[in-house]
């Protein structure tokens, strides 16, 4: 039980920074364990990139598309007591080019993939052969992973009654398991040139993940493909079911909320000041913000060790993306996608490189797209008839000049070149999708500036540090210890804490933060 007399000296017993999923994920087990946790969000609404917005009548994902349950999801919500709150649907991807749509069903589906990357580039069969086994290979290990029950996120007695029908069923993959290990140290990139040499055949392979994305992960994708799930009501209601568990529970959340400082004494982090100069106390801090923003500008610099900072301001941040959103007057079972929620469409078979390509302003009418259109699974998310669509890229915040702008602020020139690279992804989407230019009533688009805007994520990245094993800053064995920080009584959770980073990552940060600060309290 937690002490009233440690209570008595502070204003709260914890306090989160910033609403994102790891933010929520904590806050809900220290909420329902009995601490009092106050949470401080700068937006006017909770979840990060987990929110949804409506325009005309028409409900877009802000950010994540959707999400997967990598054995963490539901397990994590029902675990807090409110799986039943949210109705949550498989997400069925879909890969496209101008000759192949393929739906994503089975494991087995991927080998179609190879196979026509065979016929395109016939000089490179043996190679792809020798990338489609291990990426069989590594998705069983994933989905032998996948179906094991979390620890985390379930009881022992529930664990170790699985574990012998576990071993029984998916013994025959843990032998893939070591080199499933070594491959997440070498990025994608890489693997893919030990076995190929054709330049657009490279460029095209690297559209399949963010840059640097360990070999192993993005081989074993398949298994994520198919244990995604998507809310009933958008992307928000798992935000807000999670929010409302806090406040029902004693906790505190406020938005339009902005946490500037966070206070030390005696060496430790002791609570926060706010932007309009409120100070608030509390035993221990957790930041779900931007780990520069956290590490570099609301901390004094005295309290963070010089190689820490050296570590972030060298480290590389992930990819952000663009993001078109439309709401189409074509009823979504007229669209040629076979039901799939989300269909990655590739114009051709060379691809874009993003790095190379920095200065092209063409560059996406090449690109590879995903088109998601949630009104698949939830009709209600748009007017009756009519579809919801957000069609997304990666993107980077260097793009043609960090996209027109100048000492941060939007150009006449950065309004042009956001609107001409909309058109230039409608126009490609269009190829799949028939007329669907004339049959907009209502488009707005984001790009990575715009994520920075409403989320504090440091260039827009839309998942922590850069996917790359060597130069995020969790890179290494400690990669997914980045909850951890030298700063006493400050935690961090969110995808700022691991390598890869992403929504597991806030799930696990989360109830690991919340769980430690429940025991010292």
């Amino acid at each position: 039980m937690i002490t009233k007399s440690r209570r008595q000296n502070y204003d709260y017993d914890a306090v989160v920074i910033g609403s994102g999923i790891g933010g929520l994920v904590t806050a809900a087990y220290m909420a329902k364990s009995g601490v009092r946790v106050l949470v401080c969000e700068q937006h006017s609404q909770p979840g990060g990139y987990f929110t949804s917005f409506k325009r005309k009548r028409y409900t877009f994902d802000g950010g994540i598309q959707a999400c997967e349950n990598f054995g963490m999801l539901l397990p994590l919500l029902e675990q807090l007591g409110i799986r039943d709150r949210i109705e949550l649907h498989r997400s069925v991807f879909a890969y496209a080019t101008p000759d192949l749509f393929l739906p994503l069903h089975t494991a087995e589906d991927i080998s179609r993939w190879y196979s026509k990357l065979s016929d395109v580039y016939p000089a490179e069969s043996q190679g792809i052969s020798c990338i489609a086994e291990k990426a069989f290979e590594f998705s069983s290990v994933m989905e032998a992973f996948n179906a094991f029950p979390n620890p985390l996120f379930t009881p022992l007695s529930r664990v170790l009654n699985a574990l012998p029908g576990w071993i029984i069923k998916n013994w025959k993959s843990f032998k893939y398991a070591p080199d499933l290990m070594r491959l997440m140290n070498i990025p994608m990139e890489d693997f893919y040139r030990q076995h190929l040499q054709d330049p657009d055949l490279l460029k095209f392979l690297g559209q399949l993940g963010y840059s640097g994305t360990p070999a192993a992960f993005i081989l074993g994708i398949i298994a994520f493909v198919l244990d995604y799930y998507y809310p009933i009501g958008g992307i928000q209601a798992i935000s807000d079911v999670l929010a409302e568990s806090i406040q029902e529970r004693g906790g505190t959340i406020r938005y339009k909320t902005l946490v500037e400082e966070i206070i030390i004494e005696d060496n430790r982090a002791c609570g926060i000041r706010l932007k309009n100069g409120e100070r608030i106390s509390a035993p221990f801090v957790v930041s779900n913000s931007d780990a520069r923003r956290t590490f570099l500008d609301m901390l004094p610099p005295a309290s963070v060790p010089a190689d820490y900072r050296q570590r972030l301001q060298q480290a590389e941040v992930c990819e952000s993306a663009f993001n078109v959103y439309l709401g189409v007057d074509m009823p979504t079972e007229d669209l040629p996608f076979q039901g799939c929620h989300h269909v990655h469409y590739f114009p051709d078979y060379q691809g874009v490189d993003y790095k190379l390509d920095i200065d092209d302003p063409t560059c996406y009418s090449r690109a590879g797209l995903e088109i998601c259109v949630p009104t698949i699974t939830d009709p209600a998310l748009a007017p009756e008839g009519k579809t919801s669509m957000v069609i997304t890229c990666v993107a980077t915040a260097d793009y043609c000049k960090e996209w027109g702008t100048k000492n941060g602020k939007r150009t006449p020139e950065y309004k042009k070149l956001k609107q001409t690279v909309a058109r230039q992804i409608i126009a490609s989407a269009e190829e799949l999708i028939p007329d669907l230019s004339r049959r907009i009533e209502y488009m707005d688009a984001s790009t990575p500036f715009t994520m920075e805007r409403y989320t504090l994520n440091n260039r827009g990245s839309s998942a922590g540090w850069s996917y790359h094993p060597q130069k995020g800053f969790n890179a290494g064995a400690g990669g997914m210890a980045g909850f951890l920080t030298p700063v006493k009584n400050l935690y961090a959770v969110g995808h700022w804490t691991a390598s890869p980073g992403g929504a597991p990552s806030g799930f696990v940060s989360g109830k690991i933060v919340s769980e430690i600060i429940r025991r010292r309290i």
